[in-house]
């Protein structure tokens, strides 16, 4: 899977276009390392940059929004979930993976050691058994959860909110509405954009900048 970051024009650039070449030039960047699957997550207030992705074949996926703030300690009953550290000597990571698969359609390990390796992965439990995880509650980070109970208890435990904030889908009602009762904002919208297979998410989640 291959992520295309933010590309930008100089306005006395815009026009020629210089932004269908960057893209292009991305795209085909893709192709020779074999990706098939591609993404993006475009700011929808920005019409053109819509129309230049629309045109080089992405299709929009998932409406977010950048959620803001920091939750408030104590205010989430987890009930019978418990949240902990990966812990990889038990074979967390790759009960991870599998469960990744299951909602995403493939594994996400790499951005899970590297989350693992700056200690911000959690997950959560239930009678022993992994309900999901979270690889940072942030704009780098993604979850995903069995349950948004399950989701919820990641937001709520997590020790920062890293960076800006964390994209959470506009659809996912549940959420968006315990995140504004507790004290979150919305920062700005977001659309997420693929290239290739897709395969929705089973089950709730929060996606990165990266997907």
């Amino acid at each position: 899977m291959a992520v295309i970051g933010p590309l930008t024009v100089h306005p006395s650039a815009e026009g020629f276009g210089v932004g269908r070449m960057l893209m292009d030039a991305a795209l085909d960047q893709a192709r020779r390392q074999n990706h098939d699957r591609i993404r993006l997550v475009q700011s929808p207030s920005h019409i053109r940059s819509f129309m230049l992705y629309t045109k080089s074949g992405f299709t929009l996926r998932e409406p977010l929004f950048l959620m803001q703030g920091q939750q408030p300690k104590g205010v989430f009953d987890a009930g019978s979930a418990s949240v902990r550290p990966v812990r990889d000597d038990d074979g967390d990571i790759s009960v991870c993976n599998e469960f990744c698969k299951g909602v995403y359609g493939f594994t996400r390990e790499m951005e899970l050691r590297q989350a693992e390796e700056q200690g911000v992965v959690t997950i959560t439990e239930r009678d022993g058994v992994i309900t999901g995880y979270a690889a940072g509650i942030g704009i780098m980070g993604h979850a995903v959860a069995k349950s948004n109970e399950d989701l919820k208890a990641l937001i709520a435990n997590a020790s920062a909110i890293l960076g800006p904030g964390f994209f959470a889908p506009a659809r996912n009602h549940e959420v968006i509405r315990w995140l504004l009762e507790n004290g979150y904002q919305i920062g700005w919208p977001a659309n997420l954009m693929t290239i290739g297979p897709y395969q929705q998410p089973l089950t709730p989640f929060l996606p990165s900048l990266a997907y």
